[in-house]
C-alpha cells in the first residue's frame, strides 16, 4: 500500500528511503517533471499520507510539485529534501511545506521526522487515523538539529507536535564560525590596487586550475548583461582543447572558433559564423576536436577579440584553466578579469601563483573580480583566511549550490533557470560589477522564460 511518495533525482536517497520505508515507499522519478507537475502527480498510486520531494529539485519544480500533490490529496503532509539552507525563507514563503529535511541526515532523523508528522496528520484531523505505524517510537534515537535544516516550518505543526527534534534557526546567522589561523608559513604579498574608470568591454573569466566554475560564471556573465545590452554581448570559449559551452548551452553551433578566427575582420562575414542563444546574446564555440585547436593561433586570438570589442559592448572569455599561451593572449587584451577559485588552500595558493605571475608580465587587466565559488560553513577556512592567502580581497561568495548542476543539465544559465537559488543571486552581483544597471526585474527574466 503506498503510505509515503518520494519525487527524487538522487538514486543514493531513494536507496536509503526504500531501505527505511519498504514497501510503503513509492518513488516517481523526477524526469517526470519535465512533463509538469501533473505529470508526475498522474503515476502515483493509492492515497499518499506524507510527499518526500527532493533533493535535486529546483525552487520552481517543487513548488508546482507541493501545489499539485495538495491539490489532489488535500491534508498531505510535504517535506522538502535539500542541503542548502540560506535561502530557505524564500522558499518557504508561499509554498505549503511542513518540514525540511537535509538528504545527509540519519536514518533516526528520516524516520524520527517522518513518524511525527504521520501522527500530527491524524491527531489534527488533516488525514483519518488508520491506525498503522511507521516505526516504533521507542526505536528512533534522539537525533541531533543539525541533521535538520528545519524541522518545524509550519507554525501548526511546530505548535502541536512533540517536539522531538531540535528546531534550526532560518538565517543560521547566529551560529558561530570556527575560527581558523592562516598558514603562518604564507608570505606577506598584496595584489596592486585596480585602475579606476575603465570602460568594461573585453571580460576575461580565468582560474588557475579546472572544476572552479569558471564556465559557468562566463555563460552567466553572458546572460546577465545581455538583459540590458540585448544582442551586444559575444560569449568566447577559447578553452581551445576542450571548451564545453556549447554544450552547457544546449547548442549546436554550425562553425567554431577555428572558424571565425580565420575568417578576417569583415562584420557582417563574422556575424554569419557565430551561434545566437535564445537569451540574446552570441555565442563563438570552442573547436569540436582538441587536435583542431592549432589552427587557432595566439595572434589570431588576439586579432578577434579587439575586433569583436568593436562590434559588441560586451565581448566575455572562457578561458582554458592556468596561464597557456591563449589565456595569456586574451588577458593582455582584456579590460576585465574575472578571476575564479574555490574554497581549498591549494585552489587558493594557485590563484595566489597566478596573480604573482600576471604582476611581474603587467598582464592584470585595468579591472579586476575575485570570485570565491562553492563556499560553504564549517570547511575550517574563513574569508579573510582565503584573502589572506590570496593576498586580495574577494569580491563575490558563490555558496555551493545544487541548482547549478541542474541548470547545466537543462542547458539554460542559472540566473534565468532559478532566480531564488542562493548561487544565482551570488553570480548576480558579479554582472553587477561589471554593469551596475544590470539589475534583474520581473520583465527582464520573465522574457526568458520557457515553454
Amino acid at each position: 500500500m503506498t503510505r509515503f511518495l518520494l519525487v527524487s533525482r538522487s538514486a543514493e536517497y531513494e536507496s536509503r528511503l526504500r531501505r527505511l520505508i519498504r514497501a510503503r515507499l513509492q518513488i516517481v522519478p523526477a524526469e517526470y517533471v519535465t512533463f509538469g507537475a501533473e505529470a508526475v502527480v498522474d503515476k502515483v498510486v493509492g492515497q499518499p499520507r506524507i510527499a518526500l520531494l527532493g533533493p535535486l529539485l529546483s525552487f520552481e519544480e517543487t513548488k508546482a510539485l507541493s501545489e499539485s500533490l495538495s491539490a489532489r490529496y488535500p491534508g498531505i503532509g510535504l517535506i522538502v529534501v535539500r542541503e542548502q539552507r540560506s535561502d530557505l525563507e524564500d522558499w518557504v514563503d508561499g509554498m505549503e511545506i511542513h518540514a525540511v529535511l537535509s538528504p545527509d541526515a540519519a536514518d533516526s532523523t528520516n524516520e524520527g521526522l517522518i513518524t511525527r508528522l504521520d501522527s500530527w496528520l491524524a491527531v489534527s484531523g488533516r488525514l483519518p487515523d488508520d491506525g498503522e505505524e511507521f516505526i516504533d517510537e521507542s526505536e528512533v534515537e534522539e537525533a541531533e538539529g543539525d541533521d535538520v535544516l528545519v524541522a518545524l516550518l509550519n507554525p501548526q505543526f511546530e505548535r502541536e507536535s512533540r517536539p522531538a527534534l531540535e528546531e534550526t534557526d532560518l538565517d543560521d546567522e547566529s551560529e558561530p564560525e570556527a575560527e581558523s589561523e592562516p598558514d603562518p608559513a604564507e608570505p606577506e604579498w598584496i595584489l596592486p590596487p585596480i585602475a579606476e574608470n575603465v570602460r568594461s568591454e573585453v571580460i576575461v573569466v580565468a582560474a588557475p586550475k579546472g572544476g572552479q566554475g569558471k564556465t559557468t560564471t562566463a555563460i552567466n556573465l553572458a546572460a546577465g548583461l545581455a538583459e540590458v545590452e540585448p544582442n551586444s554581448v559575444v560569449l568566447v570559449d577559447a578553452d581551445v582543447q576542450f571548451g564545453d559551452i556549447a554544450n552547457a548551452l544546449d547548442l549546436e553551433p554550425h562553425y567554431s572558433l577555428t572558424d571565425v578566427a580565420q575568417a578576417g575582420t569583415d562584420e557582417v562575414a563574422l556575424k554569419a559564423l557565430l551561434a545566437h542563444h535564445d537569451d540574446d546574446f552570441f555565442v563563438i564555440a570552442a573547436p569540436p576536436s582538441p587536435e583542431l585547436a592549432d589552427h587557432v593561433t595566439t595572434a589570431s586570438l588576439g586579432a578577434l577579440l579587439d575586433r569583436l570589442a568593436t562590434m559588441f559592448r560586451y565581448v566575455i572569455v572562457d578561458t582554458t584553466p592556468g596561464l597557456g599561451e591563449h589565456t595569456l593572449t586574451a588577458l593582455e587584451h582584456a579590460t576585465d578579469g574575472v578571476f575564479v577559485t574555490n574554497m581549498t588552500v591549494p585552489s587558493l595558493r594557485a590563484l595566489r601563483k597566478e596573480f604573482e605571475l600576471l604582476v611581474a608580465l603587467n598582464l592584470v587587466p585595468n579591472n579586476r573580480h575575485i570570485v570565491l565559488n562553492f563556499v560553504e560553513k564549517n570547511n575550517g577556512l574563513l574569508r579573510k583566511d582565503a584573502e589572506t592567502i590570496i593576498g586580495a580581497q574577494i569580491d563575490v561568495e558563490v555558496p555551493r549550490s545544487t541548482a547549478v548542476v541542474l541548470a547545466s543539465n537543462d542547458g539554460v544559465p542559472l540566473i534565468h533557470h532559478d532566480v531564488r537559488d542562493p548561487a544565482a543571486k551570488a553570480i548576480r552581483g558579479v554582472v553587477l560589477r561589471i554593469d551596475p544597471t544590470a539589475v534583474p526585474t520581473r520583465k527582464r527574466i520573465h522574457r526568458k522564460a520557457r515553454a
